[in-house]
């Protein structure tokens, strides 16, 4: 990698860093339209994951879990407010390592599309999804490993197995996260590699 490359990701991951804090700690991150609430805040680290892989993707996902944890103290809807009643330390666990472990598989799944040369539009919506999605898995199953034996988690998982717990919480709001992460992601991708600002592999030398 150059100096020139690197300095390029840099600046990148500061103005994803940037984006996921100002997304994170205001409503832009969270688009509430009537019973709606749509959460953004998965597109910059998508894009962080695709255009700087797992090392970017990691650090993209511990700002976003950092937000997480400063909303999950400063502003807790009703289930933080339960769950922080239970353990301090949980939840800023439950805000921490599925939104890292996001980030890190997203940047692995970036890393895997780029080494088999997919073009960037796809690999980025690949990228977009996979954020989007691990999202919503690994909040759910952290949820459950965390305060799975409390009263307040049984009560809403009732009797339902882990994988059907998830599939009840995948409503309009969560596919709309999804789709969206996976246009927009595509859409950056594309713009970003048509700029140079994300390095993509060397051709092969012909025969």
């Amino acid at each position: 990698m150059t100096r020139n490359s690197k300095t390029k990701d840099l600046v990148l991951m500061g103005v994803m860093t940037a984006i996921i804090f100002i997304m994170g700690l205001t409503p832009i991150g969270y688009v509430k339209t009537g019973t709606l609430s749509v959460a953004l805040i998965t597109i910059p680290v998508a894009i962080a994951a695709y255009a700087l892989g797992p090392v970017g993707g990691t650090l993209a996902g511990l700002s976003f879990g950092i937000t997480s944890a400063i909303m999950a103290f400063t502003q807790p809807d009703l289930t933080m407010v339960a769950l922080t009643s239970i353990s301090a330390f949980k939840v800023a666990a439950l805000c921490l390592v599925p939104r890292i472990l996001v980030g890190f598989c997203a940047g692995m799944v970036a890393k895997l599309v780029k080494t088999l040369r997919v073009p960037s539009p796809v690999g980025g919506a690949l990228t977009g999804f996979s954020v989007a999605f691990l999202n919503t898995v690994f909040f759910m199953s952290s949820l459950v490993g965390l305060f799975g034996n409390s009263d307040y988690v049984k009560d809403m998982k009732g009797e339902k197995n882990l994988i059907l717990f998830i599939i009840a919480v995948v409503t309009v709001n969560v596919v709309i996260e999804w789709v969206s992460s996976t246009v927009i992601t595509s859409a950056v991708a594309g713009a970003l590699t048509k700029a140079r600002l994300i390095s993509t592999p060397a051709k092969r030398a012909e025969a």
